[in-house]
C-alpha cells in the first residue's frame, strides 16, 4: 500500500497513494489524489490504519468511530473529511489537503525569526479555535440527539493556519461523543499534557470545558511567545493538575485589562469558573477586539504567515506541482473495492502533515491545496533571471526577519567587473561565424516568446545550442527558461555548461548559486556564490549578501557576519546587507 520516492504511485480504486507524509502510533498518512472521469483530479490527505493493526478490533472500532464521528463535522475551521472506505482488510480516511503549518510550527518560526504573532493574529487565531469548538461541541445527531463532542487535544500540533490565513482545528481523533461504545478507561491519560485542563490531567471525568481551558493555554503562549507549563513530563503533569503556571499580568505585562480577564476566566483551574460554552469565550474575544479596535483578519493572519514562511514556500510549491502531474502515465490498474463514501464531496480539497522538499530529501510540514499552493508561488517566488538590468535588492519586512535572497542577474555582454579588467563571454570575441548569427537569431525568438511558451523557448534554444556549441548565452538562457519553468536539475546542467563555457564570467556561476539556493543544497550554494565574490562583479554586495544567508543556514554564524559587513563596505546603501547583519548580531 506504500508509495515511496522513485516508485509508481499505487492506485486504490479512485484513489492514487502519491507518498507516505507521516506514521503515527495507530495510523499513517498520505498525500494522494482522486482521479475522475473527463480529467478530473483533487489532492487529498488518506489516513490508513497500520496494516500490523488491523487485527486489533478495539484500535479499529476505534478508528471507525473517529471516521464516523469527523464524518459529521462540516464546519470552515474543522478539517473536512472526504470519504470512508474499506480497501482490502485496511479502513481509510480521505480529507482535505491544505496549504500551511500548524501553530507549533508557526510560533516556533515566530521565534526564529523575531516576527511575533501579535496581539491581532493571536485573537483571531483563538476566536476561530472558539468557533470551531463551539459548532462541535454542540453538535447533534441526524435524529437531533446532542452528541456531546470533546475534542480532548487541543494543542498547537492540531491548530492549522493556512497561508491564506484560514484556521483549521485538526484530529479528532480522540476526541469522543458521548453515546461511544469506546470509552476511555478511568484514570487513562490522552492528549498532550502541556494542554491538559487540570481535570484531565488528574485523569478525572471532563466535559467540553476541559477544551475551553485548552484554548486558554494556546492563547496564553500566543500572545507571550512562550510554554505557559514547563518543565520534563512530571513536572509539568504536576504543574497542570494544580493549574500552577505564571499569572497573565507576569508573563504578558501591558496588555489590557478586559484581555487578564478573559485569561483568567478561560484559565480558571475549577470548571465551574470558566467559561462555560466556547460561545460565550468567542463573545468574550470579539468584544475584546473592539474594545481595542482590533480589526483582525483572515488576510492579515495570511499576509503574516506568508511573510513568515517565505523560504518554505517556494519549496512547496514545486512539491504541489509535483503532486498535481504524479501518475499521470500511469496505465490501468487493479481496481479495488471501496466503501461508500460517507459523506458528499466538498467544495474543497488538505492534510496535515508534511511533504518533503524536493531534491533535499527535507521533510516540511505542510498541506496544501493546489490552487493556492501555485497561487503563493506566484505571489511569493523570486522569478529569478527575468530581469534583463542587474539583480535588486528584495527588501526585508523588518528588522530580524531572516533575509530573503537577491534574484541572480541576467547574462550581460562585456559585463563589468567592480575591479579589473571587463570579462567577455567566450563567444562574444571574434567575428561571429554564420552559425554564431543563427543561434543569436533563435536566443532572441526564445526571449520573445519564454513568457508565454516556455516549451517553444527550450526547443529554440535547444536549436541555438546546437547551432553554436559554444554560446554561453544560448546555454545560460536555458537555465533561465528552465529555472522559471521550476525543472531544476535541467537548470543547474545548463548553467555548468556556460559556466564550463567561461568560468571567469560570474552570471552562470551566481544563478547556479541561486538555484541551489532554492532547492535547499546550501554547501553547493555557497561555493557557487563563493566563485563569484573571487571574481569581484559589479554586484559583489550581492553575492556577498546571499554568500551569507546559505552560510547562516549552515551555522556558519561568524563566515556570514564577515561577508555581511564586507558587503555594507562596497555598498553602503544595501539596506537588506545591513539589517540582515544587525539581525545576526543581535543573536551572538
Amino acid at each position: 500500500m506504500e508509495s515511496t520516492p522513485g516508485r509508481q504511485p499505487v492506485r486504490l480504486g479512485q484513489y492514487l497513494l502519491l507518498e507516505k507524509l507521516a506514521t503515527g502510533g495507530m495510523a499513517q498518512l498520505y498525500r494522494g489524489k482522486i482521479v475522475g472521469v473527463q480529467g478530473f483530479e483533487k489532492i487529498i490527505a488518506i489516513k490508513q490504519i497500520l496494516p500490523h493493526l488491523t487485527a486489533e478490533k478495539e484500535l479499529v472500532d476505534a478508528f471507525i468511530d473517529e471516521a464516523k464521528l469527523a464524518a459529521l463535522l462540516n464546519h470552515q475551521n474543522v478539517v473536512q473529511i472526504y470519504d470512508f472506505g474499506k480497501i482490502e482488510d485496511s479502513y481509510f480516511i480521505s480529507m482535505e489537503y491544505l496549504f500551511g503549518k500548524d501553530l507549533r510550527a508557526t510560533l516556533a518560526k515566530s521565534r526564529g525569526k523575531e516576527m511575533p504573532l501579535g496581539i491581532q493574529n493571536a485573537l483571531h487565531i483563538a476566536a476561530r479555535i472558539c468557533a470551531g469548538l463551539d459548532y462541535a461541541h454542540k453538535l447533534k445527531d441526524f435524529q437531533g440527539k446532542a452528541l456531546n463532542i470533546i475534542h480532548r487535544d487541543i494543542s498547537p500540533q492540531n491548530i492549522f493556519i493556512t497561508y491564506e490565513g484560514e484556521v483549521k482545528i485538526l484530529d479528532f481523533g480522540i476526541a469522543k461523543a458521548a453515546s461511544q461504545s469506546t470509552i476511555t478507561q478511568l484514570g487513562m491519560i490522552k492528549g498532550k499534557v502541556a494542554y491538559m485542563s487540570p481535570e484531565q490531567a488528574a485523569g478525572n471525568p471532563i466535559d467540553h470545558r476541559s477544551d475551553i481551558f485548552s484554548v486558554g493555554i494556546l492563547l496564553y503562549e500566543m500572545l507571550s511567545g512562550k510554554r505557559m507549563f514547563q518543565g520534563d513530563t512530571m513536572q509539568i503533569l504536576a504543574k497542570v493538575r494544580k493549574a500552577e503556571f505564571d499569572p497573565p499580568e507576569a508573563a504578558l505585562p501591558g496588555l489590557p485589562i478586559t484581555l487578564y480577564r478573559v485569561l483568567h476566566q478561560a484559565l480558571a483551574k475549577e470548571p465551574s469558573e470558566r467559561y462555560q460554552t466556547c460561545g460565550d469565550f468567542l463573545a468574550d474575544l470579539e468584544e475584546c477586539m473592539v474594545g481595542l479596535e482590533i480589526r483582525p483578519s483572515p488576510r492579515a493572519l495570511g499576509l503574516y504567515m506568508k511573510g513568515l514562511f517565505a523560504e518554505e514556500i517556494t519549496a512547496e510549491g514545486d512539491v504541489m506541482r509535483e503532486a498535481v502531474t504524479a501518475g499521470a502515465a500511469q496505465g490501468p490498474a487493479p481496481s479495488v473495492t471501496v466503501a461508500p463514501a460517507a459523506t458528499a464531496e466538498p467544495e474543497r480539497a488538505i492534510s496535515a502533515a508534511p511533504p518533503p522538499a524536493p531534491r533535499t530529501k527535507m521533510k516540511v510540514p505542510v498541506v496544501a491545496a493546489v490552487a493556492g499552493a501555485l497561487a503563493v508561488a506566484a505571489l511569493l517566488v523570486t522569478y529569478f533571471l527575468l530581469a534583463k538590468a542587474p539583480p535588486a535588492q528584495v527588501p526585508q519586512k523588518e528588522a530580524g526577519e531572516k533575509a530573503a535572497p537577491v534574484s541572480p542577474p541576467a547574462l550581460s555582454v562585456a559585463a563589468p567587473t567592480a575591479k579589473g579588467p571587463t570579462v567577455e563571454p567566450a563567444t562574444q570575441a571574434g567575428r561571429p561565424s554564420a552559425s554564431a548569427d543563427a543561434a543569436k537569431a533563435l536566443i532572441e525568438k526564445a526571449r520573445q516568446v519564454a513568457e508565454g511558451n516556455p516549451a517553444e523557448a527550450v526547443a529554440l534554444l535547444s536549436q541555438a545550442a546546437a547551432a553554436d556549441p559554444k554560446s554561453i548565452q544560448a546555454s545560460f538562457e536555458l537555465g533561465r527558461v528552465y529555472t522559471r519553468m521550476k525543472e531544476f536539475p535541467k537548470a543547474i546542467e545548463a548553467y555548468g555548461r556556460a559556466a564550463e563555457l567561461d568560468p571567469r564570467f560570474p552570471e552562470p556561476l551566481f544563478n547556479l548559486g541561486y538555484v541551489y539556493q532554492v532547492t535547499m543544497e546550501y554547501p553547493k550554494a555557497e561555493e557557487m556564490y563563493a566563485r563569484v565574490v573571487k571574481l569581484e562583479p559589479r554586484y559583489l554586495d550581492e553575492a556577498l549578501y546571499n554568500l551569507a544567508i546559505v552560510q547562516d543556514k549552515q551555522g556558519k554564524r561568524r563566515e556570514a557576519i564577515g561577508n555581511l559587513e564586507r558587503a555594507v563596505r562596497v555598498n553602503p546603501d544595501n539596506k537588506p546587507a545591513e539589517r540582515f547583519l544587525n539581525s545576526l548580531k543581535r543573536k551572538q
